[in-house]
């Protein structure tokens, strides 16, 4: 708990001094982004993933005398473990294909939610990311082996 409140307290300041420095700088808009788009919308994505957090830290909090100090070293191995399977599938199935099934997993496996939302956080982030980085930023992911 000490620590995610103390990650919470850094990202916080950390987003403050990034939102300080990117309204100093030409903000632009979404077709034209100026100098501070990123920065800012960086530093706004941080200060809502550190609430977020801190939301977490305080709920389990709540919930840690009911069901006790479990041990998360298996889903530690199970994520290293899940990574190197969506690195060596990566090129042959395509960006798009192993973002799903990794995140499926993560979604899944490692903090288990109901099919339907897993599919769909799978389905929101895998097509996400490939809209906005093969798409929008014109980044070339791998599309996949069995595609040619």
């Amino acid at each position: 708990m000490t620590r995610e409140i103390g990650a919470v307290v850094l990202g916080l300041a950390v987003a403050a001094l990034a939102l300080r420095e990117a309204l100093g700088l030409p903000i632009g808009t979404v077709r034209n982004p100026g100098e501070g788009f990123f920065p800012l919308w960086l530093a706004a994505l941080l200060v809502a993933l550190s609430l977020l957090l801190l939301g977490h830290a305080l709920r389990a909090r709540a919930a840690a005398g009911a069901r006790g100090n479990t041990t998360r070293i298996g889903q530690v191995i199970g994520l290293v473990a899940a990574l190197a399977v969506y690195t060596a599938m990566l090129e042959w199935v395509g960006y798009p294909i192993a973002t799903f099934l990794l995140v499926l997993y993560m979604v899944k496996v490692t903090h288990p939610q109901r099919w339907l939302l897993a599919l769909a956080v799978s389905l929101l982030a895998a097509g996400g990311s490939y809209l906005l980085f093969a798409m929008w930023l014109k980044v070339p992911l791998p599309p996949g082996s069995w595609r040619s």
